[in-house]
């Protein structure tokens, strides 16, 4: 008896584990459709946003549906994170790349979405897919400079390779990596991938930099596209994407990789498979320091612009304003501070949220930080903005250190919080308002005061100089 109550003791705590396992597992996640107009040289995308809740990227699990009329091609990760109450929410947002095989509209039927093995349907809705408009070229000649004329004069070999967007990035300047095999238009060999699944992981982990900070574009499969290098036509398999941003000056040495690839020949009549093998040229990307800056390791390195609004740039004083920023470029966004909000005589300010994300947009990587801040005037008078929010960073297209500033300019009326102060007229710094101070107060009187007594003590040091001179000459 004893024993039957033993195991079933043991059996309730199982159970118990096993559900309070699944109820950790359970994940409520949303499902956004992308533009349903498109050409056929962009991809169609679906994302879900995860609320992190403690898990961590790699242990979401997902699956999205195979579309008609689309290939599947690379999945893509985004961060954010919203402070709101003065909670941080950290969520994670995973979008599926869908490349059009034709131009059309399509259907698309209503599919599941599988997260943590719950499932969500989205509503059924066409896709407009536009002719194209041409091939699409490589994005900058520094990624033709990774590209040896020695492989380009192979014209109909195809060839492997590691590119990068910048060889001579600053430090703290994000600069893209790409792994992938080229195969030329008028190639005729017949090849095929060899367990690629076995092969990729171990080479991505090669080439991974150590001395930086990477923002993955989570290809899962590689990315076919046609495109075309010094005006030849390629078609481009891409195994790994991922942005980099250098924590210091120190060279990254991209070994060569070697990766194999079946070829099909026949040989005494009968079709075989056999290996060869293509390696790819060695990189070497030295980054650059910044100049000397006391801000130089803190703050964000690349290209930014600055989003703003504000619900209203005329108002009374007492009225809440409801003031977004949005700071949006291809630097590294977390290293953007939030912005102090010091509340002065003449605004109060709050901040009601903070949001960070980080998402790859065409062949780059781009941050947002975005920050919603009650502003409630105290004081009539106009204000500049510029005075309160601006953000610094270094610019890579100057190579200066650069700041991004308001432009917002407020316009306040009404009764002054306090009656001795109106800054009707716009004044700065330390005489803003001075016109409506009482010069008939008591410190002015106190001065008066002081100002006779030195007065007079000039006048008695003048009196003994002239008796004294009066008494010299007799």
């Amino acid at each position: 008896m004893n024993s039957r109550n033993a195991g079933l003791g043991v059996f309730l705590y199982f159970l118990l584990a096993f559900q309070a396992l699944m109820a950790q597992s359970k994940v409520d996640f949303s499902i956004q459709i992308g533009s349903k107009n498109i050409n056929q040289d962009e991809n169609f995308i679906i994302s879900i946003t995860v609320p992190a809740n403690g898990n961590t990227p790699e242990s979401i699990t997902y699956k999205f549906p195979e579309l008609p009329n689309f290939q599947k091609l690379g999945i893509s990760r985004g961060k954010s994170s919203n402070y709101q109450n003065g909670q941080i929410e950290q969520r994670v947002i995973y979008s599926q790349h869908y490349q059009p095989i034709g131009v059309g509209q399509f259907y698309i039927p209503s599919e599941e979405v599988v997260v943590n093995q719950q499932v969500q349907k989205f509503d059924p809705f066409y896709v407009s897919v536009s002719p194209s408009n041409g091939l699409a070229t490589s994005e900058s000649n520094s990624d033709e400079v990774s590209i040896s004329n020695e492989l380009l004069a192979k014209a109909n070999q195809p060839f492997l390779l590691v590119s990068s967007n910048h060889i001579r990035p600053f430090v703290g300047q994000g600069f893209t990596l790409k792994f992938s095999l080229f195969v030329p238009e008028s190639n005729t060999q017949e090849l095929a991938f060899d367990r690629n699944d076995i092969q990729l992981p171990k080479l991505i982990q090669q080439l991974r930099p150590r001395n930086c900070w990477e923002e993955s574009f989570g290809l899962q499969v590689e990315k076919v596209s046609q495109v075309e290098i010094k005006r030849k036509k390629y078609t481009e398999y891409r195994f790994f994407q991922a942005t980099y941003f250098a924590l210091n000056d120190r060279p990254i040495q991209i070994p060569s990789l070697s990766l194999q690839i079946l070829k099909k020949e026949k040989v005494a009549g009968e079709l075989k498979s056999i290996p060869i093998i293509f390696k790819s040229p060695a990189l070497l990307i030295q980054p650059r320091s910044l100049p000397n800056h006391p801000l130089a390791s803190k703050v964000p390195v690349g290209v930014y612009e600055l989003k703003e609004s504000i619900s209203k740039k005329q108002a009374k004083t007492g009225e809440n304003l409801v003031y977004t920023s949005s700071v949006i470029g291809d630097g590294n966004g977390i290293l953007w501070d939030s912005k102090g909000l010091d509340s002065d005589y003449f605004l109060d300010f709050n901040r009601l949220s903070t949001q960070s994300s980080v998402y790859p947009s065409m062949d780059k990587m781009f941050g947002d930080k975005t920050e919603i801040i009650q502003i409630i005037p105290k004081q009539p008078g106009k204000f500049a903005l510029k005075q309160y929010f601006y953000w610094i960073y270094f610019n890579t297209r100057t190579e200066k250190f650069d700041t991004l500033r308001s432009k917002i300019n407020l316009e306040i009326k009404g009764q002054p919080s306090d009656s001795r102060v109106n800054t009707e007229r716009e004044m700065e710094g330390l005489y803003r308002g001075i016109e409506n101070l009482r010069s008939d107060e008591v410190v002015w009187n106190r001065w008066a005061n002081w100002r006779q007594l030195a007065n007079l003590t000039i006048f008695s040091i003048f009196v003994v100089l002239v008796f004294l001179v009066w008494k010299t000459k007799k």
